[in-house]
């Protein structure tokens, strides 16, 4: 039985909200940008000074050609090719990769690949050598949508780094693999991981990939000797890197792949994919390939789907692939806003809008049918038996914050706010004043002055209320008089700081309890436009206020606490498994990853495990290393206080460590 993209499209929205779809992405979706691989060929045999035969210099780029022969061509161009340094060496592979030899930074991305990277993807696989994906990404994020770009304040070059959700360029290093492999469990920074090396200079000039934190020179250098195009150097990618099966094997078995564009067919691809399937048996997520109809003759079903366990799904024409990729970050994503005319005629006779959406004739259009969870559940609870009737519940939730009834006397919703330094009054940004709004309008309160608020503990206050309304505000925010602020700070007045979120949430959830509330609905905190942070880690710190309070109130009224997420970024990690939220929520033990660089720039990262608060020269002592030789930065920045080589900074769940030898 065929499969087609209509019958997959619907898993593939559900697999992407798990976090386990991953695109693997080949030569056909960087065309007409990139040339094809036989064009590749000759022009770095032009370059080597070795002869083409007649047949295959005159050869349509797109001929049916005996596969030996191309890689027999290509071993004696990369073989030529090694009397040039390095520099040249790539220069050489630029300049034959280039359709039509466009200079460095001239290359339209082609719409297929800017269809793919209108979505978050937390892992591509690639075996191009291009920039295209990476720059139609850095081109297309929107600020704030998933990592926090959008903060203000003068974070550093490797903070922004670690939070930017423009994809990392990996390869086959061993420190690379292990990068790949901690992405398959934890939150990490996006990743392009190139299989056969990379180039760039393509879609964007060196300097600016740079610039964007792509890669910088020397990531850039250690990429481009990875480029496998020779027979010799596909021995050595496969054969001689045991740590690269590995991992590949580890992605393989962890994620559903969609090879889009791939050079599938790649007998070293065959080997690896085929070995992995002897020595792991069948992975237990499905893989599918995209492929026109006319490749449809030359394609043994039969053996991808048995033997590699890859579902090819065929649609009519390869122009279709842009809009099928459209449909895909249609039903993930953000909808793609609808033309203003021009119907397209889909598959079936069924009529599709420009937005993508397939409608029959005379229906509305609608989204693709795929469930995500919005719900998580917790409860108190010993041993292995259902918790009973009452016991304590935590809820996370997908979802926006609703204005409780105004006859319910348990619920309350609890925003988060700032706080002036002056004279200890509330600062409200968007979440907060928007939720007075809604309020207002439902006739829970009358006006929202903002001198309706009051504090609730001591001055300076981590928790508020908006007079007798069961709406409370709390504050994460420094409590020094006049914390000290970054140079050229445009953000607010008052100073965030994740190590404090804790305590505030904590100190707030006492307030609303003595105030007689059973039922707490809170918002997201510090996570507003000034956040110096991903919003993962408020998040986590969130969560350790929840731990806190009730290990410090095991008798408290409050009985049923949800907690709204609003952004992805913090919702599809926690749907993955990626954020252990349960072990969060029960204990204070925590892994933190340690990135040790030497002098010459080279990271080695250790994971080490912790409880409780942590600060950093403990750090120092269990990894051994001299506290006066090694200056420290955490990742993200625990607030716009200027980086500290002081020991006692405090660590946090989410944070990176990063120890470089003291100037």
């Amino acid at each position: 039985m065929e499969i087609g993209f209509e019958d997959i499209l619907p898993y593939l929205a559900s697999a992407y909200r798990r976090g386990v779809l991953a695109p693997f992405i080949g030569s056909g979706m960087s065309r007409p940008a990139c040339t094809s691989w036989l064009d590749l060929l000759r022009g770095l045999a032009g370059a080597a000074g070795v002869d083409v035969p007649a047949h295959l210099r005159e050869a349509r780029p797109d001929a049916r050609l005996d596969t030996s022969e191309l890689y027999r061509l290509a071993d004696k161009a990369v073989l030529g090719l090694a009397c040039l340094d390095a520099e040249a060496r790539a220069d050489a592979y630029r300049k034959a990769l280039s359709q039509g030899g466009e200079p460095a930074g001239a290359c339209d991305v082609p719409a297929q690949t800017a269809a793919l990277a209108r979505c978050y993807w937390p892992l591509v696989l690639t075996t191009n050598y291009d920039d295209l994906y990476a720059v139609s990404r850095m081109r297309q994020s929107r600020a704030g949508a998933m990592a926090g770009v959008s903060r203000t304040g003068t974070p550093s070059r490797e903070a922004r780094r670690d939070e930017t959700d423009v994809p990392e360029v990996l390869g086959r290093s061993v420190e690379d693999c292990h990068k790949v492999l901690r992405s398959l469990e934890s939150p990490t920074r996006p990743i392009l991981w190139a299989l056969q090396g990379f180039l760039g200079g393509q879609a964007a000039r060196l300097d600016v990939l740079e610039a964007e934190l792509v890669l910088d020179a020397r990531r850039r250098a250690e990429l481009a000797g990875q480029v496998v195009a020779g027979y010799q150097q596909y021995q050595h990618a496969v054969n001689a890197q045991p740590h690269f099966r590995r991992a590949f094997a580890e992605v393989l078995s962890r994620r559903s792949l969609l090879f889009l564009g791939s050079g599938l067919l790649e007998d070293y691809l065959i080997n690896l994919f085929g070995e992995i399937a002897h020595h792991y048996g069948p992975g237990p997520h499905p893989h599918f390939a995209l492929f026109s109809a006319d490749r449809r003759e030359t394609l043994d079903v039969r053996f991808l789907q048995t033997r590699l366990g890859i579902a090819p799904v065929f649609y009519k024409d390869y122009s279709e692939l842009p809009e099928l990729i459209g449909r895909l970050t249609d039903a993930v994503w953000e909808r793609r806003a609808p033309a203003t005319s021009g119907a397209v005629e889909a598959p079936s006779g069924a009529v599709e809008a420009p937005s993508g959406a397939v409608k029959a004739p005379g229906s509305a259009v609608k989204a693709p049918v795929a469930w995500m969870p919005d719900e998580l559940g917790f409860s108190l609870s010993e041993g292995a038996t259902c918790p009973p009737g009452g016991a304590r519940r935590l809820r996370l939730r997908y979802a926006p914050l609703s204005v409780p009834g105004a006859g319910d006397g348990r619920a309350c919703v609890v925003v988060s706010v700032g706080r002036t330094p002056a004279d200890n009054r509330p600062l409200l940004g968007s979440q907060a004043k928007d939720f007075l709004d809604m309020a207002r309008q439902a006739g829970l309160v009358a006006d929202t002055a903002p001198g309706g608020w009051r504090p609730l503990d001591g001055a300076p206050s981590y928790a508020f209320r908006f007079g007798d309304a069961p709406i409370f505000g709390v504050a994460a925010r420094d409590r020094r008089p006049e914390p000290p602020r970054a140079a050229g700070d445009d953000g607010p007045e008052d100073s965030r700081d994740l190590g404090v979120i804790a305590e505030a949430v904590c100190a707030t959830l006492r307030a609303v309890d003595a105030a007689g509330f059973r039922r707490v609905h809170i918002g997201p905190v510090a996570s507003g436009k000034h956040r110096l942070w991903h919003p993962l880690h408020p998040f986590v710190q969130t969560l350790a206020g929840f731990r806190e309070f009730f290990r410090e109130n095991p008798v408290a009224g409050i009985e049923h606490l949800e907690h709204h997420v609003f952004s992805p970024a913090i919702w599809f990690p926690v749907v993955a498994g990626k954020v252990p939220v349960a072990e969060m929520l029960s204990s204070g033990m925590m892994k933190i990853w340690v990135d040790i660089r030497d002098a010459g720039g080279t990271s080695e990262i250790f994971a080490v495990t912790a409880s409780g608060p942590t600060r950093v020269g403990e750090i120092k002592a269990l990894c051994g290393l001299a506290p006066a030789r090694w200056s420290t930065e955490i990742l993200p920045r625990p607030s716009k206080v200027e980086p500290s080589s002081a020991d006692d900074l405090l660590v946090t769940p989410t944070s990176i460590v990063v120890f470089s030898p003291r100037r």
